[in-house]
Parts: C-alpha cells; sequence; structure tokens
C-alpha cells in the first residue's frame, strides 16, 4: 500500500490513479447518491490486513468519512492459492454481501470494491439492492474487467 495516490473527493465524475478507480454519484435515487471505487490489492502473506490498511485510509478521506454507508468486499488469491474473501455492510443490511458477489461472478481476484452510499432522505427500500449490483457491476466494467 506504498506510493498509494491518497484518496480525495475528486470534482468530476471519474478518476483514476495507481490502479485505482472511482466513479462518483454514478446513480441518483430520490436524492440518495451512490459512488463506487475499486483498488487493486498488493498481494501479501495476509491479504486480510492489506484490506484493514485500505479501509483505515478511505475512513481519513471526508468523502467517505462523512457518507452515510460505505460497503465493500476484497477478494484475494494468496501465495498458496486459497481465495480468501471478506465484506462489510456498514449498516446497509446485504450491501457487502451483493458486492461479493458480483466480484465472484466476475472472477475478480485481489482487489476491494466500496459502494458509497449518501442517504437523501427518503427510504430506497428495495431499490438499494439494485442501485449496490449496478454500481457494482459498472466498476467492474470500467476496469474492464467481464
Amino acid at each position: 500500500m506504498q506510493n498509494q495516490a491518497p484518496l480525495f473527493s475528486p470534482p468530476d465524475a471519474t478518476y483514476i490513479a495507481q490502479e485505482r478507480v472511482f466513479l462518483k454519484n454514478i446513480i441518483t435515487d430520490r436524492w440518495s447518491k451512490y459512488s463506487a471505487l475499486m483498488q487493486w490489492l498488493e498481494v501479501s502473506a495476509d491479504p486480510q490486513r492489506t484490506a484493514k490498511m485500505f479501509s483505515h485510509s478511505l475512513r481519513q478521506d471526508s468523502f467517505f468519512s462523512k457518507a452515510t454507508h460505505n460497503s465493500y468486499a476484497w477478494r484475494c488469491e494468496r501465495s498458496d492459492g486459497l481465495i480468501t474473501e471478506w465484506y462489510t455492510d456498514d449498516r446497509e443490511r446485504w450491501a457487502g454481501k451483493i458486492i461479493l458477489r458480483e466480484m465472484q461472478k466476475a472472477k475478480l481476484l485481489n482487489g476491494i470494491i466500496v459502494i458509497t452510499r449518501y442517504y437523501g432522505g427518503v427510504k430506497l427500500d428495495a431499490d438499494r439492492f439494485r442501485h449496490v449490483v449496478d454500481a457494482t457491476q459498472q466498476i467492474i466494467s470500467h476496469m474492464g474487467i467481464d
């Protein structure tokens, strides 16, 4: 995780730096706004530690720290060939699991995807699941992974 560009809130919709893609406000529904970030992870002997370090750096950025939810999932192939994966919902029930499922479908390894939601004041009910799927698919597609 050394020599990474610092996370920040770019003014435009897309930011690409050092194997990181950030798509800002790609979905808006009833004043809620969704953004997506994908970062390739350097696989170490301890991928969970690497992902935790990334998560910690994310919370240092005001765009992410002020968001209502930062749900994410990561998948890594360890040096011994085993795949480890994990997710967190960040109080957006099932969101992390949905992100992980989309990563599994795309066979995406050694990366983390964060879906950020700024709550707009109106409950989205089941539509929020569709938005998490759509945002995850958009960031995966943007990275050129099918």
